[in-house]
């Protein structure tokens, strides 16, 4: 049975559904910065941008759940139409609103292979620190790296940091 002050979650990706039950706080990062989202919130729409989304709450194993997310977007309803006033548990919770995750890419913090992460990281933090260095000094041998390169490998690197990030793996910092 659902807290008082939850509310419906989910998370969903083209493959599967991540998520779907109650949460008392779902705390993710958007383009306007970190967003914590309670009972009650105000409708929302927004981008999400790579990050460790949380989800807490009695519905939660562990009291607790982290998800990479590489992007998407968040939908905050104060409190959406109920299709079946049957149920009045689930209209309570849907009652104190639902928070929706659209992500193109994300991963249960418990499915992340930290070590082909912590691997990851580190080809792209070779990666990225090699063509900064190039850009610095002129390229060297030919010319300098293309800006669309640079930008791929720091964004392999920041992909890579937020699945070791959700799994909790310091280390890589």
């Amino acid at each position: 049975m659902a807290e008082d002050n939850e509310f419906a979650v989910s998370v969903v990706t083209p493959e599967r559904i991540l998520l779907e039950g109650t949460a008392s706080e779902v705390v993710l990062r958007t383009a306007e910065g970190d967003s914590t989202y309670l009972a009650g919130h105000s409708d929302l729409v927004g981008a999400v941008e790579p990050g460790v989304l949380r989800v807490a709450g009695s519905g939660v194993e562990g009291g607790e759940l982290r998800i990479a997310l590489h992007g998407g977007f968040v939908q905050v309803e104060s409190s959406p139409p109920v299709a079946d006033e049957a149920d009045v548990g689930e209209a309570a919770v849907l009652s104190r609103g639902r928070v929706t995750v659209l992500a193109g890419v994300a991963e249960l913090a418990a499915e992340v292979d930290v070590e082909r992460a912590r691997a990851a990281f580190e080809r792209a933090e070779a990666r990225t620190s090699e063509l900064e260095s190039e850009r610095r000094t002129g390229g060297g041998e030919g010319e300098e790296p293309a800006a669309g390169e640079l930008a791929e490998a720091r964004a392999a690197l920041r992909r890579a940091q937020v699945r070791l990030d959700a799994a909790g793996s310091a280390e890589h910092a």
